[in-house]
């Protein structure tokens, strides 16, 4: 199917929590207070058992809490006498040698259809500038998207912009032509817009949001929004 044979559906609502944002904070923070409970018992207990120990550094790695990660390293080769990183795959024990070139990107790969909950969080893709692996959004396979995904894949291009190290994005173009051929036709929603102006600031491609801006402004008779 070509770029502008794809149909996006952006009027179907999903299964949108009340609060996305609050839930997600919820979660996140149910997760982190059980990985320390884990961290406590598999030291207090001297678990020797890769297991647990590789949940907890899965966890520390995706959050990219690497204080936390060298501080299980030590207390795992302290109770064992080996590295963690031994007990883990290839591709992610390279992860703990921080001083060598990562060449394997952590993948998100965002489904056919994207609503607010299949898109990963800011605070997991704004990744230090300083973390040993890059990261990589995968848009191979989207064809539809929702309101609410709408708004917060432009929340999370905003949140990027001023990232030094910022994540790769696979068959994007695809999408965004997509998008702007609904913006252009007045076929789709505003939120489409903030999309596109939020992408182009992301790319630091001023000269396609001026030219956004100018069919924004034709087709909707206001303002739109400033580059800064």
């Amino acid at each position: 199917m070509s770029a502008n044979d794809m149909l996006l559906d952006f009027t179907s609502p999903g299964a949108i929590p009340p609060d996305p944002v609050e839930e997600t904070r919820r979660v996140v923070n149910e997760i982190q207070t059980k990985m320390q409970a884990l961290e406590a018992l598999l030291e207090n207990e001297q678990v020797k058992d890769v297991a647990g120990w590789k949940l907890l550094a899965m966890f520390y790695l995706a959050t990219d809490r690497t204080n936390d990660l060298d501080k299980i390293e030590k207390q795992y080769k302290s109770i064992t006498g080996s590295s963690l990183s031994a007990g883990l795959e290839q591709k992610y024990a390279k992860w703990f040698n921080r001083g060598a070139a990562i060449n394997t990107p952590v993948v998100f790969e965002i489904p056919q259809k994207i609503t607010a909950e299949t898109l990963p969080d800011s605070v997991i893709i704004q990744h230090n500038d300083s973390a040993p692996y890059s990261i990589l959004l995968d848009f191979s396979k989207v064809q539809e998207i929702d309101n609410e995904g709408l708004k917060k894949l432009a929340k999370l291009f905003s949140s990027l912009i001023q990232k030094k190290n910022k994540p790769e994005l696979k068959q994007i173009d695809r999408f965004i032509t997509c998008l702007q051929n609904k913006a252009e036709a007045n076929t789709g929603t505003r939120l489409i817009w903030d999309v596109l102006f939020a992408y182009a600031r992301f790319r630091n491609n001023r000269e396609t949001f001026e030219e956004s801006a100018i069919k924004f402004a034709t087709l909707y008779g206001i303002s739109p929004p400033s580059w800064e």
